[in-house]
């Protein structure tokens, strides 16, 4: 079982097996959660949607419900040959 040192400052280095095996690189997030007294869970953290929403490029341009509705029709009636 492979073991890590935490240092004084609170840092803990991940065995390079468990990286491997679970193909974590830098930047990647863990979740620590305490089951009991003797035992804390690890886990890759799997962002949700407001995560992957913020972390995608702003390109200036906000449109409304209506707006994104009027671009879904277009675009369906322009691949269904009517527009």
């Amino acid at each position: 079982m492979p073991v890590a040192t935490m240092t004084s400052k609170g840092q803990v280095t991940v065995p390079a097996s468990i990286r491997a095996a679970f193909d974590l690189v830098p930047g990647s997030r863990l979740e620590f959660t305490a089951v009991n007294d003797e035992t804390i869970m690890i886990r890759a953290h799997a962002p949700n949607l407001a995560e992957l929403y913020v972390s995608l490029p702003n390109n200036g341009v906000h449109l409304s419900l209506a707006d994104m509705d009027d671009a879904i029709a277009a675009a369906a009636a322009e691949s269904a040959g009517l527009a």
